[in-house]
């Protein structure tokens, strides 16, 4: 057991090291999570991770400092809870199960800037900005003024949105999807039938639990004979 303990902490410390720059990031978790990570050798370990979507790279803590996955390409799957990733070219994926099929999620969030909230509560458009270490949780979608901000009386308000990629396997191959004209050029059969789901159901391609909506009623539907 100590033996093995010992090779698990080499291991680690080949395939993390500390990140020496300061980045804005955007965590995907609430919080540092509990995960276990399966390697592509078979071995595995637990660790508390975290994922910042806004650069792609995944952390975790160690002591006060942060440590950066460097070797991604070692990961079979990292399992969060009932959540799993797997490594992509550039951070990683998500993979998503609905009911009619599998998406993968490329995260990339940002905090859009809406405005600056008045004395009467009015909100004055504004522009596309990253907070630092803005750790809103994977249902964002609010407006608010973060906490820091506060304290230095700024009266900004943000909307976390999100800017990702997503991909689907279509006759055996994975089809990139991020816009609603993407996703109609994979099903031109249905074209009618999609844009009507997505005016009846005000889908904003924006918003992740929106596209995935509209990926699962994608998904389900009958391959038409041609």
């Amino acid at each position: 057991m100590k033996y093995f303990t010992c090779l698990t902490i080499l291991y680690l410390c080949t395939l993390f090291t500390v990140s020496a720059q300061q980045f804005k990031r955007i965590f995907l978790l609430d919080d540092f999570t509990e995960a276990q990570i399966k390697f592509r050798n078979g071995s595995q370990t637990v660790v508390s991770l975290n994922y910042d979507a806004s650069n792609k790279t995944m952390l975790f803590k160690q002591g006060e400092d942060l440590m950066e996955v460097t070797n991604a390409s070692t990961i079979d799957t990292v399992f969060v809870g009932d959540r799993r990733f797997i490594p992509a070219d550039k951070g990683l994926y998500e993979v998503v199960f609905l009911n009619n099929g599998v998406v993968f999620v490329d995260w990339l969030l940002k905090d859009v800037n809406v405005g600056s909230k008045g004395a009467l509560g009015a909100v004055t458009q504004g522009s596309v900005h990253n907070l630092q270490m803005s750790n809103f949780g994977l249902s964002g979608t609010e407006m608010y003024t973060p906490y820091k901000q506060q304290k230095l009386g700024s009266t900004d308000v943000y909307r976390r949105k999100s800017d990702n990629t997503y991909y689907i396997n279509k006759e055996n191959k994975l089809v990139r999807l991020k816009t609603l004209k993407q996703v109609l050029k994979v099903f031109p059969a249905y074209k009618d039938e999609i844009n009507a789901f997505v005016k009846e159901n005000d889908i904003d391609m924006k918003e992740t639990h929106d596209v995935l909506v509209v990926l699962d009623y994608c998904l389900g539907l009958p391959v038409k004979e041609k």
